[in-house]
């Protein structure tokens, strides 16, 4: 009884709280209020009040970890809607994720060797772009540390999610390949559901840019960890 008390409070609360902050979200529209962020912070917290371990939390949630599956799956449907725009602009769209990835890699790995960072941490910063059970499976080939990569993939959507927005409107950016391919190249999976509130067009870029950047970097990444 006790088991199924605690699986209805923490499905209960995660969905509780991502509904609070889809509508705090729309109340009051903020890169700082987008729900997944707001929902995060709030279990978080719930989790440590109630002395309730992540392991636990995991577990009785694993049925909604599930439902990314098919809610990835499901951005298959704005790519089919607007494939005649994305094979016309194929080669700028290519041409950003190779420079946006390897752009993003470099700074990475920079910055924390500057840091003096442990190498196989370093190695799971490398991926950070790139959605988690793609990411995790490339880790496994580098040997990152992979209890690290869930997280840093997580913070990393969120971060982009929350920040991506403002730079493009500060830079006047407006085309919907150019405003939907940060969201997928940068935040995956995070990102992308941020860009379909854009429009369907930059969902599609971003959709279709989170595909092709865990394809692309799933050869890439371990080629260039094999040569260095």
């Amino acid at each position: 009884m006790t088991g199924l008390i605690n699986l209805l409070l923490t499905i209960g609360i995660t969905l509780l709280y991502f509904s609070l902050g889809v509508k705090i979200h729309k109340r009051w529209p903020n890169p700082l209020t987008i729900p997944i962020f707001l929902s995060t912070i709030a279990i978080i917290a719930t989790l440590l009040i109630l002395d309730i371990s992540y392991k636990e939390f995991a577990h009785d949630t694993s049925f909604i970890t599930y439902l990314l599956g098919p809610a990835t799956v499901s951005l298959a449907y704005p790519l089919y809607q607007h494939r005649q725009l994305l094979l016309k602009n194929f080669q700028p769209i290519l041409v950003g994720i190779l420079f946006g990835s390897g752009l993003s890699m470099l700074v990475s790995y920079t910055f924390s060797m500057w840091l003096g960072i442990p190498d196989e941490w370093n190695r799971s910063l490398l991926i950070k772009t790139i959605t988690t059970p793609v990411a995790v499976e490339i880790g496994n080939v580098i040997g990152a540390k992979i209890e690290v990569i869930p997280t840093v993939v997580i913070v990393t959507g969120m971060i982009g999610a929350m920040i991506i927005p403002s730079l493009l409107e500060a830079m006047g950016i407006k085309h919907p390949i150019a405003r939907g391919l940060p969201f997928g190249v940068i935040s995956h999976g995070v990102g992308t559901a941020q860009a379909i509130k854009e429009g369907e067009k930059e969902g599609a870029v971003s959709g279709a840019a989170m595909a092709l950047t865990a394809t692309i970097m799933s050869f890439v990444i371990p080629v260039l960890y094999l040569l260095i």
